[in-house]
């Protein structure tokens, strides 16, 4: 299971974005209004998968929304990874609430990424690739990082 503030962090970025209140499926809609029915939801997720992959019937604590530390968008992607690694084990996961959660937030900090905006690689064009730095090498971005 992955910790209430764990949680609390992908709600709050949630309601942190710049582009208005984030919506996915059908009836998803995160603000501050909803964000501690978007919390359990995304609790209850995390515990039906444990309960699914161990065998087990116990119920998830109840959520309860408060503040958390600020978190940069990377910090969320890599807390996005975690709860989704945490709540996939049901075979409906993909068609989950939770799961379509997790792509839209996904989607939003990549766009909040530092540098993503100017990177102006929309779409890679010959002209565009010989204006790149020659010396870009990804296994040397991957060995550096």
């Amino acid at each position: 299971m992955v910790p209430i503030e764990h949680i609390r962090a992908m709600v709050n970025a949630g309601l942190n974005v710049e582009c208005g209140p984030m919506t996915w499926q059908t009836a998803g809609v995160l603000q501050p209004s909803t964000a501690e029915q978007v919390g359990a939801m995304l609790l209850a997720e995390n515990q039906r998968s444990v309960n699914y992959r161990y065998n087990e019937h116990e119920i998830e604590e109840p959520y309860t929304h408060g503040p958390s530390s600020l978190r940069s968008p990377l910090e969320i992607l890599f807390a996005i990874a975690c709860y989704e690694y945490q709540s996939c084990e049901t075979p409906d996961w993909e068609q989950s609430e939770a799961a379509a959660f997790c792509r839209v937030q996904r989607l939003q900090m990549i766009h909040q990424l530092p540098g993503y905006a100017e990177a102006q690689a929309w779409p890679i064009t010959v002209a565009r690739a010989a204006a790149a730095p020659p010396d870009i090498s990804y296994s040397a971005i991957l060995r550096d990082s």
